[in-house]
């Protein structure tokens, strides 16, 4: 019989970096388009998911954050994904399992998977300056930005509520009383 030392990877952990690994691979992949090629991939998603992509031209905010358009909506869709996998898949990896403290790990957590996100979100908009008629835009850090904090508070605070030690488990158990047995006798 194999001992388990505590050093094996969770099934759990290698889906959620696989799953990680594919949302990056999609990032670098809707990157590489040209001009040309991210329009007609925005027509034909827009096409498809109409409900994903609404169109508010009274909402002054979603204005300024050019949200009526599928490229700029896109961006909070592709980095919350890779923030609620990033966040996932630290929560579950080796290191994340041996912090003790409730409260300094879940901000470890949340501060590891931010600087990650943030860090995949500036080398994208770097690696789009190599591309034709494409551009560093700091309007798509923002929303990559409000798409991976919001993801990773949603986990984040999840996994908190989950380990808190007054929601999730009792200052105190109860047992029923024991059973003495006493010469054949049973005394309660």
């Amino acid at each position: 019989m194999k001992k388990n030392t505590g050093r094996s990877i969770s099934f759990l952990f290698i889906l959620l970096a696989i799953s990680t690994a594919a949302v990056i691979g999609a990032i670098i992949y809707l990157t590489r388009q040209s001009g040309y090629d991210t329009i007609s991939t925005q027509h034909m998603v827009e096409s498809l998911f109409p409900e994903l992509f609404p169109k508010h031209y009274h909402n002054a905010l979603w204005l300024s954050l050019g949200l009526n358009s599928a490229r700029r909506m896109a961006h909070i869709y592709e980095f919350g994904a890779l923030g609620f996998f990033m966040a996932l898949m630290i929560i579950t990896s080796p290191v994340g399992r041996k912090l003790k403290n409730s409260n300094s790990r879940t901000m470890l957590i949340f501060l590891a998977s931010i600087a990650f996100c943030s860090m995949a979100s500036f080398c994208d908009q770097v690696h789009k300056t190599f591309i034709v008629y494409r551009h560093f835009d700091v309007q798509d850090l923002v929303l990559d930005a409000i798409g991976y904090v919001a993801a990773i508070t949603f986990v984040c605070a999840l996994y908190y509520i989950k380990n808190h030690p007054i929601i999730y488990k009792p200052a105190y158990k109860i047992t029923p009383e024991p059973i003495i047995e006493l010469q054949g006798q049973i005394i309660e």
